[in-house]
Formats: C-alpha cells, structure tokens, sequence
C-alpha cells in the first residue's frame, strides 16, 4: 500500500508538471507579429517579377533582425533589387542583404541595435517563377508565406505587364482563412488588389494570374489554358473543405466540453471538501507558556506541514543538531565561517531515535569527507559540511523527512491525516487530470476562440488539481488538537507581551525551549523576543547564559550578546547546506511556388 501511494504521488507530481509544461511553453514563447502589410507586384514582359513588401514587425521582447525567407523550386532565383531592402521608420542603423535559407533565399533587414518594432521593406525580383504557354501565362506564387507570425493589416496590388480582356482572369487563394478578402481586379484586369483585415500564423495567400501571352517576350508551342482552369477548379473546392473544417474546429461550443468538465469537478470538489475535508474544531490555550509534551523537537516540525517535501524539513534538520548539541552529543565552537562541530563521545545513558542518528552519521561522514592527514576526524567545520551537503544534503532531507514521519505516526498512534479525506484527495486529484489530459486533446484539436476558451479551461483544471491536492486532506482530529497547542506555544516563543509575564521556570528552560523554536521555525524572534522579556521579566542574565553554555555563548556579557552570537550560529548551519533554516473571394492555395517563412531575431 505504501508502494502504491507512493507511486500515485509520484504520477500525479509528473502529470502535473507535464501540463504545467505545456501551459508554460505556449506562455514563454516571444510574441511576434506584422503589422500593416503592404506588397506591390510588378509582373514584367520578360517573364521578371519585382516584389517590393513593405511591413512592420512588432515583437514583445526585441530582435536585430527582421528577414523573410522566400523558398524556391529548380530553376528559380532571387536578386536583391539594389538599394531597396532598407529600413523605413527611424531608428539604428539598418543594411539590406540576402542569404540562403531553408528551401530557398532569404531576404534580410539587419540593424546595428535590437529594438521591438521596426518597418522595412524587403525588394527582390524573381526569376524563373512564370509559366508561359501558348495560349496563356500563369504567375502561380504564395505571395504572403505562410510561416510566419500573424499579419494585422494586409494590402496587396499585383500588376501585370498590360491590359487584356476575358476569359484571362486572377484568383486569390487564402487557404483555411475564414475571411473573405476584399478583392478588386480592374475592368482591363492588368491590376488585381487584395486586402485581408487579418492573416492568421499558418494561413497564406496565393495568386494565379492567368495573363494574355501576348503581352510576353516568353514563347511556347505547348496549350496549358483548359488545363489550368480544370486545376483551378480542382484546388478551389479542395479548399473549401479545408475552410469548411477550420470553421468547425474554431467554433466557440467545442468549449462547452472543457467548461462542463470545468463544472464537473469544481462540484465535486466543494462536495468532497464538506463530507471529508474540513478541519476538525479543536479549543487550546492561545499563549500557552510550555510545550504540548516532551517529544523530539524534529516531529513538531512534521506537525506543520500535511505532506512532508524535503524543502520543509530544513527546521527539523537544524532543530535536531540543537537538540543534539544540548544533550551533549555534539559541541560547536568558533563563529560565522570559523564555527566547528565536534563530534563528542555519545553519553551512554541516552539512547537515540533513528532520525537522530541519522543526523549524526551525516556529520560524521561529512568530516570523513573533508578530512585530511592532520585533521580531526570527529570534527567537522561549516566548510566540509557545505561541500558535501551539495551532493548530499537533498537525498538526506529526503530520506531523514520520511524517518521523522515515521517516529511521528507512531508517536501519535497512526498517520496524521484521515484516510477518508487522503482517498478523496486522490480521487479528485486523478480526475483532475483526467480532465486536464482532456482539455489538453481539446487543445491540440480545436483552433482560434475555441482553442483560446480551452487553453483557460486548461489553467482552471490546473488550478482545481491544486486545490484538491491541499484542500481536501484533513488532519485527524487528535493531531489536529496536538497542532494546536504547539501552534499555541509558537505564538508564546514570540509574542513579547506575552513572554515578559510569563513564570520563571520558563525563562529557565529557554535553552530546551530554543530547540522547539527551531523546529518550529521563529528560533531567531523567540532569541530577540527572549533578549526583551527576560530583563523586563527581572531574569537572572547570568543564570539564563549559563544554562546557553552548550551553544558556545560562554562569553557573552549578557542577553543581547548571547543572542548575536547563537544568530551567527545558526545562520552559519543554514547556509552549510542541508537546507537548514533557523526561522527565515475564391479560395483555395497549394500548388503556387513561392511562400516560405518569417519573423525577427
């Protein structure tokens, strides 16, 4: 059964990091995007085409450079149109230049500084990208590529080399884009203008021109007309379905499936939270002035926290080696960097637990492991113990966390929480991720409002897996009574107008009592709290610093001494590390040349 539980902790820990991870990579990513876009064909007789595009890029962190990579099949090419590829509104200095790029050439705006928005214009002339027939001439290319960021704005003029007359016409191809472009071809249809008020990322836009070969220099002895229009047909309902199912998977309802599993377990969870996981009621002394019971300082720890993770047993660690030094198994000496811990001969008269142990083994193999030919192998300095806590210290806590659990559960006669609100916690838990691994495939699956309205039911999910991971657990209601009163004590250890009343056997046992504090987490206040109340209180100075001998504070003149001294003590354990803490129109596309991708960097 402990396997199990272990194993299902350890599946829901990795399933909720996975989807953490997916969240978190669709958030961490640089947000890019074109702004007013406006491109200018001109088709030319001797089959050229000059392309000058002129857009802006905005990004919300920053890039140098801004560049579109134009992809080319055999025999075509592109030429930088000399001067033309520069920057156009103000800011560094900017060069035009072209490079390869994958599947093709790139055409690039490089600059002296990165900024987070720029306009440029990119000019090239295209070469071998027109099909000459010999009853007509097609220009088939994907204008705007299709990888790139989304396009806010979007203008596009295409020119042709004259003036002709039906059935010679132009078709604009937008692919799964569900706007219908604005589209106006001249009554001579030598000019064809596009607009989109918005280009998705992933969507494109192709042109066909199909142009009287009249107007060309290019000659063929090869027909094409009838069986390019046929193609064109073929492409425009192929592409209608394509538009058809972008629709479908954007539609707003597929969000009703998340919400209703949305709804599904926060009812679930409120339902579960009445039955197993409320806290039970518990009366205790706010301020008493002694602890519960005498039991390991370590255990009280465990009491603060209803999962013990090894980041919250840095407490536990370093209110043992108080304990410890106290009872006369360890001794410090020195200050800050120069502290020492020795390790003493173990009284035989007191027996240790097996936590207890543990902490002193670690010690011991942490001098082992620093020591030298002339060095003392039953000390260890703060050094030794920081380096071989970079290696170790996270395996022990781990392994000393579970330990201390164990003392505790049989301590207090069996777990600490009620085994009905653990199984709730799990159920739920599991659930949770269930829908979310759901939510995700909605994801996955959905596009534009429906995927952004599962994305959020995505984050909901998450969050309703935390709250039944911490919500529904509920302590048994005699640990809960114990809980209490030792939260009770912690208010004392640090309350000054409570300590300054407090009997004189208190002040006497401070030492004891410093140990809790530690376990506890306030072992630093309950020193300043201590250093105020015990003149007030009309303590004996002497007598309480004597009763500190075993902190190394023999010289101290007084409280307020003795206090900084233990401070730099402890500080110095916390930073040794073992995470010690002391208290701190027609549409279509696919056949075009052209297209390719952009962006900045």
């Amino acid at each position: 059964m402990i396997a199990l539980a272990r194993w299902r902790r350890r599946a829901t820990v990795v399933a909720l990091l996975g989807l953490f991870c997916l969240l978190a990579l669709g958030l961490a990513q640089a947000r890019f995007e074109w702004r007013d876009v406006v491109q200018d064909v001109r088709i030319l007789p001797d089959g050229g085409v000059e392309v000058r595009d002129e857009r802006t890029l905005w990004t919300d962190e920053d890039f140098r450079e801004a560049f579109v990579c134009v992809h080319l099949r055999s025999g075509e090419r592109l030429t930088l149109l000399e001067g033309e590829t520069v920057a156009l509104s103000p800011g560094p200095n900017a060069i035009g230049l072209s490079q390869p790029c994958d599947g093709g050439t790139e055409v690039v705006v490089r600059q002296d500084a990165r900024v987070s928005e720029r306009r440029v214009r990119f000019a090239y002339r295209l070469d071998g990208t027109v099909d000459a027939y010999s009853d007509v001439v097609q220009w088939y290319w994907n204008i705007l590529e299709r990888d790139r960021p989304v396009v806010l704005g979007y203008q596009l003029r295409v020119h042709a080399p004259g003036p002709m007359a039906a059935p010679y016409d132009a078709y604009v191809m937008r692919y799964a884009n569900p706007e219908e472009p604005t589209v106006r071809l001249s009554p001579d249809r030598s000019l064809l203008e596009v607009a989109f008020n918005q280009v998705p990322a992933g969507d494109g836009v192709e042109i066909r021109y199909l142009m009287d070969p009249a107007l060309f220099t290019l000659r063929s002895d090869r027909p094409g007309f009838e069986r390019l229009l046929r193609d064109q047909a073929e492409v425009s309902g192929l592409h209608e379905q394509q538009r058809f199912w972008r629709a479908v998977r954007g539609h707003p309802a597929w969000a009703l499936l998340p919400a209703a599993g949305l709804v599904y377990l926060t009812l679930g969870i409120i339902g579960a939270y009445r039955r197993v996981g409320r806290e039970p009621r518990v009366d205790a002394m706010r301020y008493p002035f002694e602890p519960p019971r005498d039991i390991a300082p370590a255990a009280v720890t465990t009491l603060l926290h209803q999962q013990t993770a090894s980041s919250a047993m840095g407490p536990a660690w370093f209110a043992t080696i108080m304990d410890l030094a106290r009872r006369g198994f360890l001794r410090f000496e020195g200050e800050g960097r120069r502290l020492v811990i020795h390790l003493d001969e173990r009284p035989s008269e007191d027996p240790l637990e097996v936590f207890e142990e543990a902490v002193l083994g670690y010690l011991e193999r942490a001098a082992a492991s620093g020591r030298s030919g002339a060095s003392d192998a039953a000390s260890v300095t703060i050094a030794e113990l920081t380096r071989y806590g970079r290696s170790h210290a996270q395996r022990f806590l781990a392994a000393f966390g579970r330990q201390v659990k164990a003392w505790g559960e049989g301590f207090y006669g069996g777990p600490y929480l009620t085994p009905e609100s653990l199984a709730a916690r799990n159920r739920w838990t599991v659930r949770s991720l269930l829908v979310g691994l759901g939510t995700g495939v909605a994801i996955w699956l959905t596009l534009d409002l429906a995927m952004v309205l599962s994305i959020a039911a995505a984050v909901l999910v998450v969050v309703l897996l935390i709250v039944a991971a911490i919500s529904l657990p509920a302590w048994r209601p005699e640990i809960a009574q114990e809980r209490a009163h030792w939260l009770g004590f912690r208010r004392t250890l640090t309350d000054y107008t409570r300590m300054r009343d407090a009997p004189p056997d208190f002040f006497m046992l401070w030492d004891r009592y410093y140990a809790y504090a530690a376990a506890l987490g306030v072992a630093e206040r309950f020193l300043r709290t201590l250093q105020r109340a015990a003149p007030a209180a009309g303590v004996d100075q002497h007598a309480m610093i004597a009763r500190g001998s075993w902190l190394g504070a023999t010289s101290a003149r007084d409280l307020g001494q003795m206090s900084r001294s233990i401070g730099q003590l402890s500080r110095a354990l916390a930073s040794s590390g073992a995470s010690a803490s002391s208290g701190g129109s027609s549409s279509g596309g696919g056949g075009g040349g052209g297209g390719g991708s952009s962006g900045g960097r």
